[in-house]
């Protein structure tokens, strides 16, 4: 027989797989390299008809690659089982030569941990299991190795082997505590990681500082309210730098303006006009209507138009249209689907206000709340039901728990909207906050939920079909539970996306023709039985993951806080682990693990052993750990930051911005900073910036003495020298202020929260004063302990002397009063002094007094006069 082997040309890596491209949100230049590299690797790409808007040949592509969901034909692909993709999937299918998993590229919204790459450092397995299965669960992938293609790694420490690699091989991912997955889940959005990031997780320090203001959220970007009151404005040649590639909105579609809008014949026309102007027309019956625009989930119109399919919004949703020429899903956002006439059952005799939300994230929750059928109230009084709050600190929610108002989030206001009826808000996810995370960088996100809006509002008997020959509108639920079993966590179940999608887990790479698995859809899938079986295989090959994500959810904490050991004893395990020179030894297998970027993870199974490089990739241990105040070296440039903090990594100098383990001091000179004075509790050696200058240009660390600060006139103001302060700070531990209760005014210069870590550094307390005396307490000291060498530092205090570090302002007089109260309440010395009092004493490390730093009704009214 004869070989032919040979005679066959080679396919290529998509050979028989057919593609198409939404070129909305993309550049002409990305359009072109994308029609390139799948022409090279033998993909066929059917064209997209841009003035058409919609896919006619779509039963017979296999990948639909779009930077968004948000495109005509998403739900009816999804009910043809067919992938949509992000370009990123092209790129990475090409680099690796092998059809990648498309679920961790799906541009669903719902998939909210898509492009997250995740990899454990040493972390119970237990946490490791239930990290993996809840990834896998959210659209995102879990490596078991470290690679260059890794986005998160999550450990508790730097000190962690692989986060030392990652550190020497300045590898561009984000080091994070697991609480931040963990609060990811339990939100069920992905959200910052700023405060998660190592070595100084914000997090861990609560009360640091107010929580940052959240950037204005693109998601209610022209749709904060229902009902617009200034006239559209479409996009123009002349504003515009380039031709749009958007999917023109209105060619050749119809549309029916709804009675329930109320416009005025000139703002009809006007709106008719820009219609027809973008290929459109508008029409009078809503039979002929490709789009019906109403205010209202009601009428005759509404439930015809809906029932049919038709793409159904309001006003805003419109303008929304004219303004971007650009199709959205009116479903996408709330305030773009009309809304429920008489509101959401329950919600009449609601009243509600909102903190912590600005600009036009306020405006869309006041919208949202008299969408609901609530009356939404400015000022916060004593008879509002509900807060929605996008963090717990403020005063506004200070004021709820005195008053028992309900705190929620905004998803708890946004489900009820989604879902048209009353979420309990026992539910977890609707009343946690994660610390130092403003919520409102999750803004908008939520989308209407269709089966609910279906069965409430327009839902009729349906007969069963064979073939899915319409766009259907599958579940979109975030509520909808996880595959396999009903008992997972509600927080993750919450947060999965559709039932349908949920249930579409790995797929193998080898399918040339790939399909969408769902329970409910079984029947009606196109294509063999073979490629059934393989879909119902693909579910399963996932069935253990998912299982033990849910078991590690059952446990108590969750699935970072569960596990063998607390994560304060791990941290504290590892701390021990350190000082054994864990940190002179890199692992080997972890530095081997950098040379496999590209592999799955299952060619990582069979990755080789060790290697020579490992060698070259020890790190020194830590030599000291180096606090820098003031030095503007790495001002606006975070790439040299990173590079130069790698180096002196290397060399045994880790930068740090704890304050409490401090070994060296780096200023220009004596600087009064929080980061400067709090630090001088670790008694560090002062060394002035010409040290990293010498460190960097040598490439080896100098003796701290050759690079002293200078602190010479800050001495001869003060009248005491450093090195003596130092001195001291080693001889107090940490506990210059130790049994003390220190109060601290809140509108004090530079604000509570320095103050207080400057006193917690100091082994003190630091209470906030705001005029109130309940369950308030002051004692006296015990004064010149002899048990402990730090009490010759100490010889000053009074013992029975109670201190309020406040501004010299009038307006403090009031409190001023009432702390005096206190002290004599409990029989103590009230002195009320400036910031400076503290300052002094913290940096020079002994209890002293001058009679310039205290603060009376007469001195401020004397400065003023």
């Amino acid at each position: 027989m004869e070989d032919t082997t040979m005679l066959d040309e080679p396919k290529g890596l998509f050979g028989e797989v057919n593609f198409t491209i939404i070129p909305n949100g993309l550049s002409d230049d990305r359009l072109d390299q994308l029609q390139n590299d799948i022409a090279a690797a033998n993909g066929t790409i059917i064209p997209f008809d841009a003035s058409k808007g919609r896919i006619e040949r779509l039963e017979e592509i296999n990948y639909i690659i779009s930077t968004t969901s948000d495109f005509p034909d998403y739900r009816r692909t999804l009910d043809l089982l067919r992938h949509v993709v992000k370009p990123a999937w092209v790129d990475q299918s090409l680099k690796g030569n092998k059809i990648k998993n498309p679920r961790p590229y799906s541009p669903d919204p719902q998939l909210f941990m898509s492009d997250v790459i995740i990899c454990c450092g040493d972390l119970p397995s237990g946490d490791k299991e239930a990290i993996l299965g809840g990834v896998l669960a959210t659209g995102g992938q879990f490596s078991q190795q470290l690679s260059r293609t890794v986005t998160h790694l999550i450990a508790l420490d730097l000190d962690d082997n692989r986060c030392q690699v990652a550190i020497s091989k300045r590898l561009n991912l984000s080091i994070v505590l697991p609480h931040w997955f963990d609060d990811c889940l339990k939100v069920g959005r992905r959200i910052s990681e700023r405060p998660y990031i190592l070595p100084n997780p914000e997090i861990l320090n609560v009360e640091l500082s107010a929580v940052p203001t959240a950037k204005t959220s693109q998601q209610i970007r022209d749709a904060t309210t229902p009902d617009p009151i200034n006239e559209p404005v479409p996009q123009t040649l002349s504003a515009q730098s380039e031709p749009p590639r958007a999917i023109k909105a209105f060619s050749g579609k119809k549309v029916k303006l709804g009675e329930d809008l109320n416009l005025n014949n000139r703002l009809r026309g006007i709106i008719s006009g820009m219609i027809k102007n973008g290929g459109g027309e508008v029409t009078a019956k809503v039979q002929e209507a490709d789009i019906y625009v109403c205010s209202y989930r009601d009428g005759d119109d509404y439930v015809k138009a809906s029932q049919d399919g038709k793409d159904v919004g309001n006003l805003s949703w419109l303008y929304y249209l004219i303004t971007h020429d650009v199709w959205t899903n009116p479903m996408r956002r709330l305030l773009h689907y009309p809304r429920p006439r008489n509101g959401i059952p329950g919600f009449e005799s609601f009243k509600i206000s909102i903190s912590s939300y600005t600009g036009e994230a306020r405006v869309y929750l006041e919208n949202l709340v008299n969408a609901t059928g609530a009356e939404f109230t400015k000022t916060f009084k004593q008879d509002n039901t509900h807060l929605v709050a996008a963090h717990k600190k403020s005063e506004k929610c200070d004021a709820a728990h005195e008053w028992a108002v309900n705190i929620v989030n905004h998803l708890w206001l946004e489900d009820c909207y989604a879902q048209c009826k009353l979420m309990p808000i026992s539910d977890n996810r609707y009343t946690y906050f994660p610390s130092r995370t403003n919520l409102g960088e999750v803004l908008g996100q939520t989308e209407i939920h269709r089966d609910a809006t279906e069965s409430m509002f327009f839902s009729k008997p349906r007969k069963p079909a064979k073939v899915p020959v319409a766009p259907q509108a599958p579940s979109d639920s975030v509520a909808q539970t996880l595959p396999i079993s009903r008992t997972a966590s509600d927080s993750v179940a919450r947060s999965t996306p559709a039932a349908e999608r949920a249930r579409r887990t790995k797929t193998t790479d080898a399918d040339k023709t790939p399909l969408r698995q769902t329970d409910e859809k079984e029947n009606n899938t196109p294509g063999s039985r073979g490629a059934k079986d393989r879909a119902l295989s693909k579910l399963h090959n996932a069935a253990d993951d998912i299982a033990a994500f849910e078991k590690e959810m059952k446990r108590k904490g969750g699935v970072t806080h569960g596990g063998k050991r607390r994560v304060e004893d791990e941290v504290e395990d590892r701390a021990k682990k350190a000082k054994g020179g864990r940190d002179s030894v890199s692992s080997k297998r972890s530095a081997d693990e950098l040379d496999q970027d590209d592999r799955t993870e299952e060619e990582e199974k069979g990755a080789p052993g060790r290697n020579k490089k490992a060698k070259k990739d020890k790190l020194e241990p830590i030599k000291y750990r180096m606090l820098i105040s003031k030095d503007e070296r790495w001002a606006g440039n975070m790439e040299k930051e990173s590079k130069d903090k790698a180096r002196l990594r290397e060399l045994g100098l880790f930068i740090t911005e704890d304050f409490k383990k401090v070994d060296i001091l780096c200023a220009p000179h004596a600087v009064r900073t929080k980061k400067f004075v709090a630090s001088m509790a670790c008694g560090p050696a002062l060394v002035g910036s010409s040290y990293l200058d010498y460190a960097l240009k040598n490439n080896k660390l100098p003796p701290p003495e050759k690079h002293a600060m200078d602190v010479r006139d800050f001495e001869k103001e003060h009248g005491f020298k450093m090195s003596e302060a130092v001195e001291r700070a080693l001889q107090n531990k940490h506990r210059l202020f130790r049994d003390w209760t220190i109060f601290c005014a809140e509108k004090v210069p530079g604000g509570f929260e320095t103050y207080k870590d400057i006193i917690e550094a100091n082994g003190g307390k630091c209470s906030l004063w705001k005029g109130r005396t309940t369950n308030i307490t002051a004692s006296k000291r015990i004064v010149n302990v002899s048990a402990g060498e730090e009490s010759q530092n100490q010889v000053e205090d009074e013992g029975d002397v109670l201190y309020l570090i406040s501004d010299a302002n009038s307006k403090e007089f009031a409190n001023w009063a009432k702390f005096r109260g206190l002290a004599k309440k409990h029989d103590m010395i009230p002195r009320i002094v400036k910031t400076e009092w503290l300052l002094i004493n913290a940096m020079a490390q002994y209890v002293h007094w001058k009679p310039e730093w205290e603060l009376t009704e007469e001195i401020v009214k004397a400065a003023k006069s």
